[in-house]
């Protein structure tokens, strides 16, 4: 019976957690809606220019799904694509200013609200 109560209050913990991450992480950015997969992809690119298979081992998600958004960033001008000349099988992508000016609004949103989110969190984890 114990075991069913614990299991039961860790499920109520982790829908909270949901509940406070969902909003934070899905909600657009300086006018522009962009998903927390999409920024993590600016926040790489802010550094330097990356492969999709690079991008897929930092972020440690599949290469499809960075293909993905991707081709959504260059759709909406956050990136470029360059292929190398030596071959022209083999893209990096870069950063835009237009990508840049976002990825700094995000991570400046993100500085400024992620400790409360942190609070809240360990205050949900940490409920006895």
């Amino acid at each position: 019976m114990m075991e069913a109560n614990k299991l039961a209050v860790d499920v109520q913990r982790i829908h909270q957690l949901n509940s406070l991450l969902r909003p934070f992480i899905k909600r657009p950015s300086s006018g522009d809606a962009i998903t927390f997969e999409q920024y993590r992809i600016l926040h790489e690119l802010a550094m330097e220019k990356v492969s999709t298979s690079e991008l897929a081992r930092r972020l440690n998600v599949g290469q499809s799904m960075i293909s993905i958004q991707i081709s959504r960033l260059l759709n909406n001008g956050y990136i470029d694509d360059e292929t190398l000349a030596t071959d022209r099988r083999y893209h990096v992508f870069e950063i835009t200013p237009r990508g840049r000016r976002i990825e700094e609004h995000v991570s400046d949103v993100l500085n400024e609200e992620l400790p409360e989110l942190i609070q809240q969190l360990t205050e949900i984890v940490n409920a006895r």
